[in-house]
């Protein structure tokens, strides 16, 4: 697990020195800036919406956990709209108690880029849009014995992003957002299973 974090994130900061580096040489040339790029880090709560669970006399709990993306602003109209596209981390999970028996599910993805478009109100704002996400690893937890059960679940899945921030002095912002699973992403056929994520975030523009 560990490896696999450590690649993504060479990935991650790979492919944003290239995009830092393209923007400098397009300032350079004297073209006009037309992105922002930056990266964000935040505290989740996530938790597994199965549609079995309301059959059976299970306690849940949602999960915290820390996720974070680098970002790019395209700027469409002036400083107004802009499409927002993102490529991050993200774990997500549940906890769930049948009578003394506690069980975590863990699962984390790799957010490709997002497509949201954003829009700024005064000094706030919005966005929205479609993102999808690659299953990295799924693991069942039941006290010390840890089960992988990829095989559980799809590899892919389709979410909408809902969110909100603010710009802050010294290129710093903040923010919040709630992303919520449109497909199922459970492989058993009678179970439908979809995600659900509150984050309250923080982030550095590195370009205005």
């Amino acid at each position: 697990m560990k490896r696999k974090v450590t690649s993504i994130t060479i990935v991650l900061l790979c492919l944003f020195l290239n995009l830092s580096a393209q923007t400098e040489s397009s300032e350079t040339s004297g073209k006009k800036k037309k992105k922002e790029i930056g990266f964000l880090v935040g505290l989740q709560r996530s938790d597994l919406d199965y549609n079995a669970i309301s059959q059976t006399n299970v306690s849940e709990e949602s999960k915290t956990s820390l996720g974070g993306a680098f970002f790019i602003n395209w700027r469409l109209i002036g400083h107004f709209i802009t499409l927002r596209t993102e490529l991050g981390y993200y774990p997500k999970g549940g906890t769930y108690k049948v009578g003394n028996t506690v069980e975590e599910t863990n699962l984390a993805y790799l957010a490709a880029p997002a497509a949201l478009l954003q829009v700024k109100m005064g000094f706030l704002k919005v966005y929205a849009g479609p993102q999808w996400g690659l299953l990295l690893t799924a693991k069942s937890k039941t006290g010390n014995t840890e089960t992988d059960v990829k095989a559980a679940f799809k590899t892919t899945e389709l979410s909408a992003v809902l969110g909100a921030e603010i710009n802050l002095p010294l290129r710093l912002m903040a923010g919040v957002r709630y992303n919520f699973g449109i497909s199922n992403i459970s492989e058993i056929p009678t179970v439908d299973t979809k995600t659900g994520l509150y984050m309250l975030y923080v982030g550095l523009r590195l370009h205005k």
